[in-house]
């Protein structure tokens, strides 16, 4: 675990922390060169891809049978299934409140304006594996999809070994009643989702994360398919004073560091007084549970002011709050994917089961992003209705303003309906 002191120049510490996970500087190509292959060979592509990356030939139609992901739902242990209907319940409760009704207003000239909110076809949504499983990643994507209404709904994952999806991913889309479900990953994945193949429908957005490689190909294909957004390697900034129970802490930045490929963790030192604590503390628990430390940091902040300009400066996915007065600090944080109030909110509750979305923001992109959510499967489509006395009103300074812009067919639009 490192440790930094406090540098009034806040952005030479958020560069210092930023420069822990650089972006490998061959994705860009080998993405592009996958992507490119996808586009001219389709499902040809896609399994010469797997069978190079993961070493596991596809069939001919590599989509996982509805009745297998059954199996694998019935399959699950009582205490497994019963925690993942928990989650499931409470982030559908929160993505439900996200849900934006159509509307309609009169405006002073008579004419009625307003919006529809509608739903986009189909929905790609990308789940990480290889040898992990991540079932929570199927609810978080999944759920907010359901919610807005999306029609079809498409989860890639890559293949285990010996073949197949990961048992709990495929549990998962059977408990959600998701039914397309095919084992592939990486740029291949999000090609195949954005272009369509004979095997993968075409998709409208693709969303959920991913490593280097998906996320770069996301970014090749911004245009010919909706994303949200170009998440990065995990990370979590910890706001914390001499009240920080230590083990706690450490538990915390030692959770995230776990994500491996470049995550990191931060704790602000308030005052100055826990840095030595919760290393050691590091240093234990770390050597229990085999996670590198490389990437876990400390740096000491003298005041409250100076945390806060930290983190908004750092622009953190994960925000946790172990202080006096957390609620009130909250009151100045700007720039979060998600902030964690008080000891007990821990990142890892929100990864799985207190229901907000696990898909947030990453890399500082919290300065103008925000975590997954329904707007992301919803579109606004504006409505604008007129009868014969608002058409007149507002012919005048329609044609004034385009006969100023040199338009002049437009002008004529307008003066014809006020005759």
């Amino acid at each position: 675990m490192r440790h930094l002191p406090w540098n009034p120049e806040v952005g030479a510490t958020v560069a210092e922390l930023r420069a822990l996970a650089p972006p490998p500087a061959e994705v860009q190509a080998a993405a592009a060169a996958i992507v490119a292959d996808v586009r001219a060979g389709g499902d040809g592509a896609v399994r010469a891809h797997t069978a190079r990356l993961d070493r596991v030939d596809l069939p001919e139609d590599y989509a996982v049978p509805a009745e297998e992901m059954r199996v694998r739902l019935a399959a699950l242990t009582p205490e497994l299934r019963a925690a993942l209907e928990t989650a499931a319940a409470n982030i559908r409760a929160y993505h439900e409140r996200e849900a934006v009704a159509p509307w309609r207003e009169t405006l002073a000239q008579g004419q009625v304006v307003g919006q529809e909110v509608v739903p986009l076809a189909a929905a790609g949504l990308y789940v990480p594996g290889g040898l992990a499983d991540y079932p929570s990643s199927v609810l978080m994507t999944a759920i907010p999809a359901q919610v807005a209404g999306v029609e079809q709904i498409v989860v890639c994952s890559p293949p285990r070994p010996g073949g197949g999806a990961a048992a709990g991913v495929a549990a998962a889309c059977a408990l959600l009643g998701v039914e397309r479900l095919y084992p592939i990953g990486g740029a291949q994945a999000v090609a195949a989702m954005a272009l369509g193949t004979a095997c993968v429908p075409r998709c409208d957005v693709i969303v959920g994360p991913g490593n280097a490689y998906v996320t770069e190909a996301k970014r090749l294909l911004v245009g010919e398919v909706g994303i949200d957004s170009l998440a990065g390697p995990s990370e979590v900034l910890i706001i914390a004073d001499a009240s920080g129970e230590p083990e706690w802490l450490a538990a915390d930045l030692l959770a995230q560091a776990e994500h491996g490929s470049g995550a990191m963790a931060c704790l602000a030192d308030m005052g100055g007084t826990l840095a030595d604590r919760v290393a050691g503390a590091v240093e234990r628990l770390s050597a229990e549970l085999g996670i590198a430390t490389d990437n876990i940091v400390a740096v000491e902040c003298p005041d409250r002011e100076a945390a806060l300009a930290l983190s908004n400066a750092f622009a953190p996915e994960h925000l946790e709050l172990h202080c006096d007065g957390a609620r009130e600090l909250l009151a100045g944080v700007r720039n979060a994917g998600a902030v964690f109030v008080g000891p007990y909110a821990a990142t890892a509750f929100a990864d799985y089961a207190a229901g907000t979305n696990h898909v947030l923001p990453t890399g500082g992109s919290a300065r103008y992003g925000q975590g997954l959510s329904v707007d992301a499967f919803r579109k606004r489509v504006a409505v604008v209705e007129l009868d014969a006395s608002a058409a007149a009103v507002l012919a005048r300074p329609v044609a004034a303003i385009a006969d100023e812009e040199g338009l002049r067919a437009h002008a004529l639009s307008a003066r014809l309906r006020a005759q």
